[in-house]
């Protein structure tokens, strides 16, 4: 019989996917309802960071994903895998998950906030 951290560690939700090489588009899965795609051709840069006002139980990295229409914020813990499956184009899904989840596995990403903030739109267009 399996230890307790062993069963949630079964059951837990994963907070991101990754697939094959050449991925054309990042999905951020902000709720259980709600996806927003980018592209991976428009990703300008990112910045992988200790999270300022860390406090215990809270995330403690943030990774701000700089693209041409949009900056995306995931914070979280261990987030330097992340930046590596960005490196070889193979991140595919991103998701927060519950905290209750954050120390199960200390070599796994944990996600607990997905924050998207689209950049102004000038010139007159559309939505």
């Amino acid at each position: 019989m399996s230890s307790l951290q062993e069963q949630l560690i079964a059951r837990r939700p994963e907070c991101f996917e990754s697939g094959t090489s050449d991925r054309s588009f990042i999905e951020f899965q902000l709720t259980p309802g709600t996806r927003q795609g980018f592209a991976m051709a428009q990703l300008l840069h990112y910045t992988l960071e200790p999270e300022a006002g860390a406090v215990p139980d809270a995330p403690s990295e943030r990774l701000t994903l700089a693209f041409s229409t949009a900056d995306v914020v995931i914070l979280g813990a261990r987030l330097l895998h992340l930046t590596n499956l960005l490196c070889e184009h193979k991140l595919a899904v991103v998701r927060p998950v519950s905290g209750r989840y954050s120390h199960l596995n200390p070599d796994h990403a944990w996600i607990a906030e997905i924050l998207v903030r689209r950049l102004d739109k000038s010139g007159g267009a559309a939505g």
